[in-house]
């Protein structure tokens, strides 16, 4: 048996689940995750990625811009196309198409993505991969994770006074 048809006999679904448009009827297939789209979003981050990281920093450290106009600045920069150019890859559709998504649509793709496949290790191959490819180095998962979420300290709300007690403070007010 040759190395293709093996390959072929291993899994010939092309796409990992669907989801419902917001129109409540059409329904969307996600494809899988392939090589070729990690490649592709590798490509992305090393290209666009890059150029926007860059030039988000530089407008970070100019200290001619206070907080709020630097952040007016780096959003100006941005191009609605590369905020969505990977949701484009993963859907194989057109950026502008991509675009026409509604939120929840977006979140619903990425749900099918996180359910069915193994994000720690995709993750990992995109890092080698943008090492290899662009001599960039990404923070590994768990620090990406933190930093994207980063743990909140639990703060306990303070409990209701009881109305006899707020009887009991009004009457020594």
């Amino acid at each position: 048996m040759s190395v293709e048809s093996k390959l072929k006999t291993l899994d010939i679904k092309k796409t990992i689940g669907e989801i419902t448009l917001s129109d409540g009827e059409t329904k969307l297939p996600v494809p899988k995750l392939s090589m070729l789209k990690i490649i592709q979003i590798v490509k992305f981050l090393g290209v666009d990625g890059t150029k926007i990281y860059s030039n988000a920093r530089d407008v970070l450290i100019d200290d001619s811009y206070d907080m709020i106009e630097k952040y007016g600045v780096i959003i100006e920069e941005l191009q609605e196309e590369q905020l969505i150019r990977i949701i484009s890859i993963l859907l194989d559709v057109d950026d502008q198409t991509a675009l026409g998504l509604d939120i929840n649509e977006v979140l619903e793709v990425l749900l099918v993505h996180a359910e069915h496949t193994d994000l720690e290790k995709t993750f990992t191959l995109v890092r080698q991969l943008m090492k290899k490819m662009f001599n960039k180095e990404l923070p590994d998962f768990k620090e990406l994770m933190d930093r994207v979420f980063p743990e909140v300290p639990v703060v306990e709300a303070p409990a209701e006074q009881t109305e006899e007690e707020t009887a009991k403070e009004e009457a020594t007010a």
